[in-house]
């Protein structure tokens, strides 16, 4: 039986192994939508005792671990757990799958995958080993991994969504100023464009998501640092991204915690830094997590920073900033 509350599940599977791997596309036509809510993944165990025990608890530290760069503690992934017997046809249509198989007789450890087999779109892993030791240590070597497929899944949920109002004047302008497509909804405006700079934002009663473009000449490697993406966003949010009270501006916050920043290789461009941390607005109250792109024009000599935010006081921030993500992540070159 479930144990935690699961709007739905879809089955993919993925074959990853330390000694072999291998992954299937399967048709995605005549495929229906994937069920589920966002960042959720339904784990397909054997028994209570698996769950209960190390595999369930190596899954929890790699797939629920707390998210970095929150204001408030929130998981990567939501994880709810089914036994075999209880994984219906309905349960199949879940965006996110990772199917539990201990074979005694396996004589390794193997990772499957598969793409949108019962719906779109779908992520699929099944591990099968020989033993709970050795699912334990198939799935920590690969977890970074696994997390990568799972999370493209989600960016391929939100963009099929965004995609069917994203043809509109900001789009258009993003792409006559940078060279390149993004899929923005049209709640988004612009609120601010100066050379190399444009702030694009939605705001509600009770939150906020915005997109601030940077672009300027690539001159050296050191511009990918942690240390110089900080300081070209401090620089033009000072400039150009005021606060509500007099004299008050946007800036990244390190003194809560430290942005961190760590190398891409799934962005659409060759080379991507990807940066999180928290954002503060100087002299006021507001604040919130962010999480940034730095990467090269493939047509130009320039270095782009594009930094998506959320403002969400008092509540859960982790859904809207992926949706930040999954945004950036939409460009596309040469279009």
């Amino acid at each position: 039986m479930i144990r935690k509350a699961f709007s739905g599940l879809l089955l993919v599977i993925l074959l990853l192994s330390i000694f072999t791997s291998c992954e299937q596309n399967i048709n995605r036509s005549n495929k229906v939508s994937s069920i589920g809510n966002t960042s959720e993944i339904l784990v397909v165990v054997e028994n209570e005792q698996q769950w209960e025990g190390s595999i369930g608890k190596v899954i929890r530290e790699k797939l629920g671990r707390e998210q970095y760069g929150l204001n408030q503690p929130e998981p990567l992934f939501n994880l709810a757990h089914i036994s075999k017997t209880g994984f219906s046809d309905l349960l199949k249509k879940h965006r996110n799958l990772l199917i539990v198989e201990i074979d005694k007789n396996a004589q390794k450890p193997k990772i499957e995958s598969v793409v949108d087999e019962w719906s779109k779109p779908q992520q699929i892993i099944r591990i099968v080993s020989a033993s709970s030791k050795d699912f334990v240590d198939v799935f920590t070597k690969n977890a970074a991994k696994l997390e990568k497929k799972f999370s493209k899944t989600e960016r391929d949920r939100i963009l099929s969504v965004f995609r069917t109002s994203s043809n509109n004047k900001v789009t258009k302008q993003v792409k006559k100023e940078y060279g390149f497509k993004m899929t923005i909804p049209r709640d988004y405006m612009i609120s601010k464009t100066e050379p190399g700079f444009m702030w694009i934002r939605k705001e509600t009663v009770q939150s906020g998501q915005g997109m601030i473009i940077m672009k300027e000449p690539y001159l050296d490697t050191a511009q990918f640092s942690m240390n110089s993406v900080v300081a070209r966003a401090n620089r033009y949010m000072q400039q150009y991204v005021p606060g509500p009270a007099d004299g008050s501006y946007m800036k990244i916050d390190d003194e809560y915690i430290e942005p961190s920043a760590r190398l891409v290789d799934d962005f659409p461009s060759d080379y991507a830094i990807e940066t999180r941390g928290l954002w503060k607005v100087e002299h006021d109250f507001m604040g919130g997590p962010f999480v940034g792109y730095s990467f090269l024009s493939p047509e130009d000599n320039q270095i782009f920073t594009i930094i998506g935010y959320v403002y969400n006081p008092n509540k859960s921030k982790r859904d809207l900033l992926r949706q930040m993500e999954s945004m950036i992540y939409s460009i596309e070159f040469n279009i």
